[in-house]
This record gives structure tokens, C-alpha cells and sequence, in this order.
């Protein structure tokens, strides 16, 4: 099971550290029409699927682009290969990945606006190698085989918001507070929570 329950929870606990956050399991992705705004102000999408329904895929951009925030977690990027909808979607496609093992993770963004403050850190997770759309703002990195590797990225899509973080295959990982910090400021930033501060429910789906 990709993320297993442990690695679900672990999410869970992190995005549920946010003041005003109630997170709305999905359990399936077939939940996306009944996407809602203001009722839901962003999707955390921590799955992995292989196809995903044109009426399901096409309520989810239009969600996103009517002003809705999109937080795609590690296999979400694995998720769906066929489409290209998705791809640019997310910004992003997952090409392939090594063994689990520690590595450096650093800011790629001197003046974040979004992430400041937030420095370099180790994590043990398996590393997604990834191929990203060119307006991918790439917010943290890692080195290998001599090249950044982007580990945080966020980009618009029109006039709504997306983040990927490719962490979370070990649910540890997602337990590391820095990473935890990460992805909280993220869906922060996803569910623009700047010009709408009650912040109504996040629908995740993972199961």
C-alpha cells in the first residue's frame, strides 16, 4: 500500500497542527467534483493511481482554477502517467526513484517569501527524481549526480495555487518538523489563506 497508513497519519498530524485546518478525508479520488468553494479551500493529494476519470481530472482543474489550492504529495506526482493534463497540472512528472537513504535538502530561494526562514536539513525518505514544467518555481533542493534535484515546488494555474513536496514515502519523514513546517506553509500558501483567513476545510485523498 503507497503511502501506507503510518506515512497517511503522519500527514495528517502535521497539516492538523494548523490553526483553523479541518482535514476532510476523500478516500477516493472520485470525490473531486463534489469540490466545493469557499466549503473547501485546498486538495491534498497523497496517493498513487494509475488513471484517473476525465469528468474526475476536469473538476479538479477547474476547482484549482477558479481560485482553489492544490497540495500534491510524493506518489501523487508518480500518479497518472498518461496524462499530460496532470503533468502540467502539477508541474511536474516523478521519472524515477533509488533506495531509501539520508540526504541534505536546501533552500533554493535566498528570499523565500513563502518558506523564510527555513534552512537546510537531513531526512531519510526515498528520493523522487523528477522531469518539471519551466514555470515549476523550485523552492528546496538536493544534490545528485552532480545536478539539483527539486524537492518543493509551487507554480499557478490560474487563479488558483499548487505545491508539490516529494517527500513522505517514510512516514518519518514527514514526522521531521522541518519537513512538517514545509508542508504546512505550503498549504498555507495552496489555500491562499492570505485573503481568506477562516480557512474552511482541506478534502485530502489518500486511502
Amino acid at each position: 500500500m503507497h503511502p501506507s497508513l503510518r506515512a497517511c497519519r503522519a500527514l495528517a498530524d502535521a497539516l492538523g497542527a494548523l490553526p483553523g485546518v479541518r482535514l476532510e478525508p476523500a478516500g477516493e479520488i472520485a470525490r473531486f467534483p463534489s469540490l466545493r468553494e469557499p466549503e473547501h479551500r485546498a486538495v491534498v493529494a497523497y496517493f498513487h493511481r494509475r488513471r484517473i476519470a476525465d469528468a474526475t481530472l476536469d473538476a479538479l482543474e477547474d476547482f484549482v482554477e477558479r481560485g482553489g489550492g492544490l497540495l500534491a504529495v510524493h506518489a501523487a506526482s508518480a500518479s497518472f502517467k498518461e496524462s499530460e493534463r496532470w503533468r502540467a497540472l502539477l508541474g511536474g512528472r516523478f521519472v524515477r526513484h533509488g533506495p531509501i537513504h539520508r540526504f541534505r535538502i536546501e533552500p533554493s530561494q535566498p528570499a523565500d517569501p513563502i518558506f523564510a526562514g527555513l534552512g537546510p536539513f537531513e531526512v531519510r525518505d526515498e528520493l523522487y527524481r523528477h522531469e518539471w514544467t519551466p514555470d515549476a518555481r523550485i523552492h528546496f533542493h538536493t544534490e545528485v549526480d552532480g545536478q539539483r534535484e527539486p524537492v518543493v515546488w509551487t507554480r499557478e494555474h490560474g487563479h488558483g495555487r499548487v505545491a508539490y513536496v516529494s517527500l513522505g514515502h517514510v512516514a518519518g519523514a514527514l514526522r521531521s518538523e522541518p519537513a512538517a513546517e514545509i508542508l504546512r506553509r505550503a498549504l498555507t500558501w495552496a489555500g491562499n489563506v492570505q485573503s481568506n483567513p477562516t480557512f474552511a476545510p482541506v478534502s485530502t485523498a489518500a486511502s
